[in-house]
């Protein structure tokens, strides 16, 4: 049974893995924040469950053949699902970026007419051509 608890895990954190790798953010990219989340995954977990265990004494009980039957609480090894909270780094792309490939890409809500998005609703214009949005020459 340990052999395949220990399956089981080693399975999971494999795909967490996989799923981390796969589809994250380029992290060198400074426009990627991260934060930490949690998230649950069923695991098997092994407690003491108890059980009445009854056995015979010797006793003054003459109908029984000089047996008593007596009672005693034991534990015996048992399985059950539990939920395990785990703790992962999510990437993101910080605000006003939005997410393109494996990089974040600066949003600006007027596009930038003669020029080209360079941070967060800021437009850097090609010579000859001003405003927010590069629109006036």
């Amino acid at each position: 049974v340990a052999h395949m608890l220990f399956q089981w895990i080693l399975k999971g954190l494999i795909l967490t893995f996989l799923l981390n790798t796969t589809l994250s953010l380029n992290p060198d990219d400074p426009n990627v924040c991260s934060h930490w989340e949690s998230y649950a995954v069923t695991v098997q977990e092994s407690y003491a469950h108890p059980f009445d265990q009854i056995y015979y004494t010797r006793c003054t009980d003459i109908l029984n053949w000089f047996k008593c039957t007596r009672h005693r609480i034991s534990y015996k090894t048992a399985y059950r699902r539990g939920l395990r909270t785990m703790y992962r780094r999510r990437s993101q792309c910080c605000p006003g970026y939005y997410e393109s490939g494996d990089y974040c890409i600066p949003l600006c809500t007027e596009e930038c007419v003669h020029g080209r998005c360079v941070s967060p609703d800021t437009c850097h214009c090609e010579p000859g051509w001003g405003g927010t949005d590069c629109s006036s020459g």
